[in-house]
């Protein structure tokens, strides 16, 4: 992946996931799965997610993030034979980038898709959030 979180966004992602988690700091790495790694459930996401507008100063729900909450998974455009197409695979990868690392693919249910949401796809979606000021 072309494009790395700089240390003092990771620092403040960090602080804010530690937060919402009720963790230690030092148990957040960048390559922590939400999810599968740290126990997060859809509403700890969403505290994340508000942390981060307050502390950054930025519209986390605006991002990319706005597209994967809005996925219509009984759409054949999203989901086929109960696996995510390679359209929403391709838009999801830039920022997913667990999800760049799967072996097939062609295989992602969207299960699977939710625990792909890791410290790092959070921190460049912040980071890309302040850079559009």
């Amino acid at each position: 992946m072309s494009e790395s979180v700089r240390p003092e966004v990771f620092e403040k992602v960090r602080a804010c996931v530690a937060d919402s988690l009720a963790i230690e700091a030092a148990e957040v790495r960048l390559e922590s799965r939400l999810v599968d790694d740290l126990g997060a459930s859809s509403l700890d996401f969403i505290d994340i997610v508000f942390q981060l507008e307050k502390e950054l100063g930025i519209k986390v729900r605006d991002s990319e993030f706005s597209f994967l909450t809005r996925l219509d998974f009984s759409s054949p455009e999203v989901l086929r034979q109960g696996y995510l197409t390679p359209e929403v695979i391709e838009r999801l990868s830039p920022w997913l980038p667990e999800l760049q690392r799967v072996p097939d693919p062609g295989k992602v249910t969207p299960r699977q898709l939710f625990s792909f949401v890791t410290v790092e796809a959070i921190g460049l979606v912040a980071q890309r959030q302040m850079a559009r000021g």
